[in-house]
């Protein structure tokens, strides 16, 4: 991979801004030439992925003339293996247990390896790899495991965090990192912030990377791989190289420029490089519900438009378009409607009657195209993703276009559908009766076959009268509760 094979080694290769470099350079002569008094042996290098942090730290410590130690990631433990472990008496060590004992033994004893010769002083520790924590247990171990490493560790540390987008942050493993950081920062550790790679700095690179390996990439191709990267010179380096394995096949426009280009459509080819752009389900619903728009109509001078009257018109979106939002978003069509539709009313206004009334009915008209899923179109993959598509355009730009008169932007909490919890209720009850539909017949013969007085023994008037209602029972089983059992199962089955 060229991404190893030219790995900058010196400070003058790295595409990094320079006082970033200086800062972190400076951190670490002062932590190599004597103890600190008062002051944390640990460095927080935090930032988007692929912006050089691991590269620069290993470029600074060629350069000051020290090593690296670095915690690498033990190999996952496959199942068979595990299976074997167990039998042989060997228990099992999540990669979180093992970090914790790495970390108490570098607390406690320094660096330990017949790797490492000489005085400790010369010696950087990279934590590179943390152990990805989903639960909120083991978050709690893994920050008070880096918060006693941030408070007694003798030697140069510096961590390295890859950030996350607030606005992308749904779920937990990617919240936490955020919150992991400003621990650590409380906690005595400094902290440095690295941004993206900027683009001229990532032309450069591919340009010299290009012409090491004797490989002649337009100009055009590097600028769209430049542009495509969003400051990722680490994806950028693997776009070009998956350009020069087919040299020949010409570049084409991200998907949002298509959309901005539509002229283009026609004399693309396809060339899956770039970095995607990825928004949260819950992120892509702020922008529909906020409906964020210009306060000013930009109206272009071209012979072909042509006026709308005034209940059509809108100011422009401050957005991308809403297929792009959707695409970026990979939401089902159907999470995506039930969510509008259940907290698309906070943020019109009351007086907005009209507006309520419009939102509504497109919403009915994406339900609508969802609700023909059921049928035999779902066997059909490609018109149910065109249909899903349909209906999630219908449903975001019905909700754009409907509100014409939004509330003023605040804060609002996203609600779950109680649609859903209908439907799972009504999935239950159907259950049920359908249950009790089996078990009705048999619970009658059994009970008709419990009074049959096939002992001989006399019967006293109570025996008798319930003799004589199971003996009715049974009768309206075979003749009645029957075929309603089998209209009740195939109306069951229907609404299945």
């Amino acid at each position: 991979m060229w991404i190893d094979k030219h790995k900058p080694h010196f400070l003058e290769e790295l595409a990094v801004q320079k006082k970033k470099v200086e800062e972190v350079k400076t951190w670490f002569e002062e932590r190599l030439k004597a103890a600190m008094d008062g002051l944390s042996n640990v460095l927080l290098v935090a930032g988007p992925s692929g912006v050089g942090k691991t590269a620069t730290i290993h470029a600074i410590a060629s350069n000051l003339g020290v090593k690296i130690w670095e915690w690498t990631t033990p190999t996952p433990t496959v199942w068979p293996e595990h299976l074997h472990n167990s039998n042989s008496g060997l228990k099992y060590m999540s990669k979180l247990d093992e970090f914790e004992v790495f970390v108490e033994r570098v607390r406690k004893y320094g660096l330990t390896s017949p790797t490492l010769k000489g005085s400790q002083a010369s010696v950087i520790l990279l934590v590179d790899d943390l152990p990805v924590v989903n639960v909120r247990a083991a978050y709690g171990r893994l920050q008070r495991c880096l918060t006693l490493l941030v408070q007694l560790v003798r030697i140069p540390t510096a961590i390295v965090i890859t950030n996350y987008d607030k606005d992308d942050s749904a779920d937990f493993s990617t919240r936490c990192w955020e919150e992991l950081l400003l621990s650590l920062h409380s906690a005595g550790a400094c902290k440095v912030n690295f941004n993206p790679v900027t683009v001229n700095s990532i032309k450069k690179t591919l340009t010299a990377i290009s012409r090491k390996e004797q490989r002649e990439v337009g100009a055009d191709s590097i600028d769209l791989i430049t542009k495509a990267s969003g400051g990722d010179i680490r994806q950028a380096i693997n776009s070009l190289q998956y350009l020069c394995l087919k040299p020949h096949r010409r570049p084409i426009l991200s998907s949002k420029e298509r959309l901005d280009n539509v002229s283009c459509l026609d004399d693309v080819f396809c060339l899956p490089f770039g970095k995607d752009e990825n928004l949260s389900l819950f992120h892509a619903l702020g922008k529909f519900l906020h409906n964020k728009r210009e306060s000013v109509h930009t109206i272009a001078s071209d012979r072909d438009t042509f006026l709308l009257k005034e209940k059509f018109v809108r100011f422009p979106l401050k957005m991308d378009a809403p297929e792009v939002i959707l695409c970026q978003a990979h939401g089902q069509a159907t999470t995506l409607s039930d969510f509008l539709h259940e907290n698309v009313l906070d943020f019109l206004s009351e007086d907005a009657i009209d507006d309520a009334w419009l939102v509504a009915s497109y919403l009915s008209d994406a339900n609508f195209l969802l609700s023909s899923l059921s049928g035999h179109l779902s066997r059909d993959f490609g018109a149910q993703n065109i249909i899903q598509s349909a209906a999630a355009s219908v449903a975001a730009r019905g909700v754009l276009f409907g509100n014409a008169h939004p509330v003023p932007s605040r804060w609002h909490a996203i609600r779950r559908p109680k649609l859903w919890e209908v439907e799972q209720s009504s999935r239950r009850n159907k259950r049920q009766m359908f249950n009790q539909m089996v078990d009705l017949p048999n619970s009658l013969t059994t009970y008709s076959q419990l009074w049959q007085p096939s002992l001989g023994l006399p019967l006293n008037g109570l025996d008798a009268e319930r003799l004589k209602v199971a003996k009715q029972m049974t009768w309206l089983k075979k003749t009645r509760i029957a075929p309603v059992c089998m209209r009740i199962s195939w109306i069951c089955q229907t609404m299945r």
